[in-house]
């Protein structure tokens, strides 16, 4: 009587089907076209458009966006956005509070070639006060008290209000004026004054 093995397929058909169950599953992973185009193809994308602008606020608020007189787009507070295809001249960008005229910030840029410019709104702006003078002093701002400072110190006078703005300072032993200075405040910058 001769008997018939079964051929045994042993382990091997199982490692055969694990991997190429795992060369099927990269394949997929890494495919494009299921899962949509990747930043980098994204990048190149954008990379064969004209000109960009893109604006970033750091405000502490949502601005409306203006180029050139036109509204472009709302941006919320730190938040980042592109004005797109911008024609080679020179560009005004107003940022005004949402719903208002009421301008916070404008930068003129010119562009001459197909690159990324860039704009940030900053928070209000400031102005730093330094003391050099060699006795503490009293700071006024518009006729305003702000603050004591004592010789080689520094302080901030924050969210300053456009517009020329009159400092002082008062010896703070006599009250006798030591120095003042005016400055105009047109744009979302820091300032600065040194009293020597």
């Amino acid at each position: 009587m001769i008997r018939l093995q079964k051929r045994r397929k042993g382990p091997y058909l199982g490692i055969w089907l694990f991997l190429l169950l795992g060369v099927l599953a990269f394949s997929l992973v890494s495919c494009d076209s299921l899962f949509g185009p990747s930043e980098e193809e994204e990048e190149e994308e954008e990379e064969g458009e004209i000109a960009r602008i893109i604006i970033s606020n750091l405000y502490g608020e949502a601005l409306d966006i203006y180029m050139d007189g036109t509204f472009q787009f709302l941006l919320e507070n730190e938040d980042e956005e592109k004005i797109r295809d911008v024609s080679h001249e020179e560009h005004l960008l107003e940022a005004k509070r949402q719903g208002t005229n009421e301008l916070v910030d404008s930068e003129e840029i010119d562009v001459v070639s197909d690159v990324d410019y860039s704009w940030t709104i900053d928070d209000h702006p400031d102005i730093n006060v330094t003391n050099s003078y060699g006795e503490t002093l009293k700071i006024y701002m518009d006729g305003n008290y702000q603050f004591d400072l004592v010789d080689e110190e520094n302080r901030w006078i924050i969210d300053v209000a456009f517009g020329e703005r009159f400092l002082k300072a008062l010896r703070a032993s006599d009250d006798k004026e030591i120095a003042s200075t005016t400055i105009d405040i047109e744009k979302n910058q820091d300032y600065s004054w040194v009293i020597q």
